[in-house]
């Protein structure tokens, strides 16, 4: 199986005077789950829209297979996007979004005959939980053709049954797809993902010692060692 590449180089951004971002680096292949890490703030959406192509930086430079993009959401079964906030039409029922957003007959069907998502085909979105809405639109971009995908707060709202489903809906799918997640619950960034990136002070620093993560006062002494 071909191993995709994405590259995310250099990446600047700021707002006003306030440096959010400074020549920030990630690379991610498909089979492989990187975890950004951070405090409220710190720059880990930003930094998704910006290599999504949905947000604009003083400076970045974005390569999938050596070619490069500025907008790559704009071309087909390059990248998908979880943003924070929910995506899908209120109005439409699930069988409907499924319709919507699917391209291919085999994607439509793997999604209309999935165990979960047989049972709600008639419900309006608007009807369903919060957690419910978002296993869905993770559901969606994991079967979608994309060969990278990016994961903002993917455990937000999320019981925790429904935390373990992600986690292995990104199991699953990491055979032909790369991630990048971020989440504000660490413990199931860091027991998901393959590396860590911590971003402080506008730049990403990969994390090898999960010691370090308490080092940089991301985790409270001690705590290191109950996640290992």
């Amino acid at each position: 199986m071909v191993r995709n590449e994405l590259l995310a180089d250099s990446v600047y951004k700021c707002f006003g005077s306030w440096e959010i971002l400074t020549d920030c680096f990630v690379r991610c292949y498909t089979g492989e789950v990187v975890g950004i890490l951070g405090r409220n703030g710190c720059g880990k959406s930003t930094f998704l829209k910006i290599i999504f192509g949905a947000m604009a930086a003083e400076h970045k430079y974005v390569s999938i297979n050596g070619k490069k993009y500025d907008t790559p959401y704009k071309t087909k079964g390059l990248m998908a996007y979880l943003p924070q906030r929910d995506f899908l039409p209120g109005n439409l029922t699930v069988e409907e979004v499924i319709r919507l957003y699917t391209d291919s007959r085999e994607e439509r069907e793997c999604l209309l005959e999935h165990a979960w998502i047989t049972s709600y085909l008639r419900h309006k979105v608007d009807t369903l939980s919060g957690g419910e809405c978002r296993y869905l639109e993770i559901l969606l971009l994991v079967n979608s053709p994309a060969k990278f995908i990016l994961l903002d707060e993917p455990f937000n709202g999320l019981d925790p049954l429904m935390k373990e489903r992600v986690v292995a809906l990104i199991q699953a799918a990491r055979a032909s797809k790369g991630f990048i997640i971020t989440d504000h619950d660490y413990r199931n960034i860091i027991a998901t993902s393959d590396r860590i990136i911590l971003v402080t002070n506008g730049v990403f620093k990969n994390i090898s010692d999960l010691e370090e993560l308490e080092r940089w006062q991301y985790l409270p002494p001690g705590r290191a060692a109950e996640l290992e």
